[in-house]
Parts: C-alpha cells; structure tokens; sequence
C-alpha cells in the first residue's frame, strides 16, 4: 500500500506541477514519494527487465544518454530515460515512478539514467546498476563540488562500495582521472578513445586541471591533446599509461554542412590487429569533436551490452540534438539561433572550438549567469579561451545577471568592443543577435545553463521549441 501510494501521489504532483505551468513536475514528485515510500527508487530499479543505465561526468550526459536510447531502441528495447536532466536522486526518482504502474512495476526493458557527477554516491545503492558510463571530469563549480580530486575521489569511493561487481563499466581512456577508475576493483572495465592526430592541440588550453598521475601524483607526459587533460597520456614516474581502447575513433572529419563522419574500431576479442571489417561508419549530425567522444562512448557501452553494429550506427546518425545542445531554433523571420550550453571552462573551449572550425564569422550572444544551478562563482570564464573568437564571430551581444563580467572577459580576449553590446534581458539580447544577422543567417547563443532555461521558456511560450520535458526522442 505505501508503494502504491507514493507512486500516486508522485504522479498527481506531476500532473499538478506541469498543469499549473510551473514546470515539467521534474522533482518534486519524486521528493514527495520517496518521503512515503523512502525505498521507492530501489523497488522500481528492480522491476525492470534488464536493469538500470547510470551515465555520469561532467559534460555530455545529456546528448549520450540521447545516443544511447536511440541505439537501444533501434534494437528493439523499451527504455525510459530522464529526458528533463533532472540528475539528482528526486529527479531520478520521478522519472522512475512516471514509468510505473500503481503495482510498482515498470514495463520497460532499461532505464537510462544520466546522473550528476556529486550525487552518484546516493545513485548507485539503490539503483545498483547493469552498467555505468563515466565520460569525462573538469572542473566544475567549485562553490558546489569542489576541486576536480575531490569530485573524482568521491565517485571513486561510491564506485568501491555500491556498484556490483559484475557491472559493466565504461570508461574514457583519454581521461587519466577517468580511466584511473578502473583500478577501483568494481565492474568490468570497457574503454574508448580517440585516435584522430589530425583534430589535436598543438598545446595545453588553460582548462587543463589534471596535470598529475592518479596513482603517484608525477606530472602527466601527452604525446597527444585533444582538449583540456583528454589525450594521449603516460606517466614517467610509475608507467602508468592511457589504456588501449576497445573502441577508437580512429577518422572524424567536421564536414561544411556542420556534420561529422566519424570511423570508429572495435579491438578484436582475440587481440589480432583490427580490420575494415571491425569498422562501423556514420554520420552524426552534432558537431565538434566532444560530440565525437560521446558518440564513442554510447557506442562502446551499447556494444558491450550486446547491440549489432548496424543498430549502432543507426541510433547514432538519427540523433539530434538535445535542448540547448547545438539546439537549431528556426524563428519566424527564417533566420536560425544555435543553442550551445556552455557552463565550465574545457565546456566553453569546445564550443569556441568549433565555431572556429566552422566558417564564416556570423553574429553571438552570450549570456552568462550565477543562479544556484550554474554556480555562484563565474571566474571560471577566465579560464576558458574566449581568445579564439576572435574574428571567428561577428558582433557579440552579452546577456544574463552576469553581463559585465563577460564583456569584461571579451575585451581582455582582445575583441574591438566597438562590436560588443550589452543588453541584460536573454529574449531581447537574441532578438538584437538575430537583427545582426543576414536574411535566411545563424546566430550562435551559448548560454550558461539557467539562462538557457530561461531563454527556451521564453521561446517555448512563442510556440518556437517544445517544453525541455516534452523533448521528443
């Protein structure tokens, strides 16, 4: 009776929250039921057929959780996902329970879950999950997580004590913090990477933040640099050394229509050297060489857990992006805004990244915020190289409670401030951004994450984007 109850009073929430318009019901149900039923979560993870997917780390969980569930699917799976993001217990709880019958069952094959990289260690017991993606750990808010050691300490730890033993675990190799926690002793370690020299750094950017070993503290040696501390890396000091993958991006070449084709290898289970045949090509419509990395990682852990290659590159090229990530938003004019979240340095880097590699300047907002969810502390910009976007845009309009910090930041990253504008208010700030732009143009809006909330709320209201948890598959 308490389950039952929980579960419908949980759902009545949710129903309640998105018919007043305030909000997709994301939490607060899930807070209300496990305040009944405090086990809830861990009963529903159980009903499931094959069991429960965590995807953690700080940037990409949302857009491989996407790549994922349409693998999944194409193979035939039913899943359920948190669509929202809503990543911490509450919201996991809530997505759960939306899923369930009043018996407290879910009948679907997965759930796929993107958590929070603080809140895996109140994620992993009750959900105890068949696999767990880690893709990558940067630096992020710091007023909530901590230093980068810290938050890798934590999960490493939580990892230790909560995820079973025969768990398959899905590692970045290019990430020593990342690929160090195979050394946990828990699940069963399947790495990716990525082999692509011609898309590297020819030097360190300043959002690097693990420059030691894991395991004995001696500064990092790369051959190769892909972004922030992700590449191929060795210690000197113990050989301690970047895991051979078993799947590698070995080709991703950012095309002119802002597609990538991608190649990507899977190690022969017999340890012979791989061939064409062990080769799986597609074509993803996101962008950037961050979404090349997620696009390995959802097709390492899908792989892994038993799905055909076909099924694989299926999912992978019908994947578009998720709200705010590389979001195109046609407006009535006919010009596009290109949402691109940015909310930590090495995420910021990629973006600026590609727009760099993507052609013809064309004009910016940025709109940087300090609410709770973003982090108070936004020195990090300082930290990311907004250098490139220099004579890569054209003018720049900054937007958000924080748009003085930015334009601050931009004239110290050398941009004439004669083409910078400052205009508080997001929904006008893109509207300026879109009057800058050329009949049938593109605006970039890269957003921090409040704002972009924010701005598609907006948007939303203008009948232009869905709800972020209407998002359609």
């Amino acid at each position: 009776m308490r389950v039952t109850l929980a579960i419908l009073l949980g759902k009545l929430v949710g129903w309640l929250s998105r018919a007043t318009g305030r909000g997709g019901g994301t939490s607060l149900p899930g807070r209300v039921a496990l305040r009944v039923c405090p086990g809830l979560d861990a009963r529903l993870a159980a009903s499931l057929r094959r069991g429960v997917i965590v995807v953690t780390g700080t940037n990409g969980k949302t857009t491989t959780c996407k790549m994922v569930a349409a693998i999944l699917r194409r193979a035939g799976f039913q899943v359920v996902r948190n669509v929202s993001g809503a990543n911490l217990r509450q919201g996991l709880t809530t997505t759960l329970l939306a899923a369930a019958g009043l018996g407290g069952r879910i009948g679907a094959d997965y759930a796929l879950l993107e958590v929070d990289e603080a809140a895996v260690a109140h994620a992993l017991r009750p959900l105890r999950p068949i696999a767990l993606l880690v893709s990558n750990l940067f630096r992020d808010q710091l007023d909530r997580y901590g230093e980068l050691s810290t938050t890798a300490q934590r999960l490493a730890e939580s990892m230790a004590a909560d995820l079973p033993d025969d768990a398959l675990l899905v590692l970045n190799a290019d990430d020593p913090l990342v690929a160090s926690l195979a050394d946990m002793g828990s699940g069963r370690p399947v790495f990716y990477g990525i082999d692509c020299v011609a898309r590297s750094l020819t030097e360190a950017d300043h959002a690097s933040d693990s420059h030691e070993c894991p395991g004995c503290g001696t500064p990092l040696t790369y051959q190769i640099r892909y972004g922030a501390h992700l590449g191929l890396w060795r210690c000197e000091g113990c050989g301690r050394s970047r895991p051979s993958p078993d799947l590698t991006v070995a080709e991703a070449a950012l095309q002119a229509d802002l597609t990538e084709r991608v190649r990507l290898v899977a190690a022969r289970a017999d340890g012979a050297s791989a061939t064409s045949a062990d080769a799986l090509e597609a074509s993803l419509k996101l962008p950037g060489l961050y979404n090349v990395a997620n696009a390995a990682a959802a097709a390492a852990l899908t792989l892994a857990l038993g799905v055909d290659p076909p099924r694989v590159r299926e999912g992978l090229e019908s994947t578009s992006a998720a709200f705010g990530r590389l979001e195109r938003v046609g407006m009535p004019d006919g010009k596009t805004a290109v949402l691109m979240l940015v909310k930590n340095p090495a995420g910021l880097n990629e973006v600026t990244r590609l727009i760099a590699e993507s052609g013809e300047p064309r004009p910016a907002m940025i709109a940087l915020t300090d609410e709770i969810a973003d982090g108070r502390d936004v020195s990090w910009i300082w930290d990311a190289d907004l250098e490139r976007l220099d004579g890569r845009v054209g003018r720049v309009v900054v937007s958000g409670v924080r748009a003085h910090d930015m334009a601050l930041r931009l004239k110290y990253a050398g941009m004439d401030m004669g083409s910078v504008e400052i205009i508080a208010d997001t929904r006008a700030a893109l509207a300026r951004a879109l009057d800058l732009a050329p009949a049938g143009g593109q605006v970039y809006v890269l957003p921090t994450y409040t704002a972009m909330l924010d701005l598609r709320a907006r948007l939303h209201a203008e009948g232009l984007v869905p709800a972020f948890w209407e998002e359609l598959e």
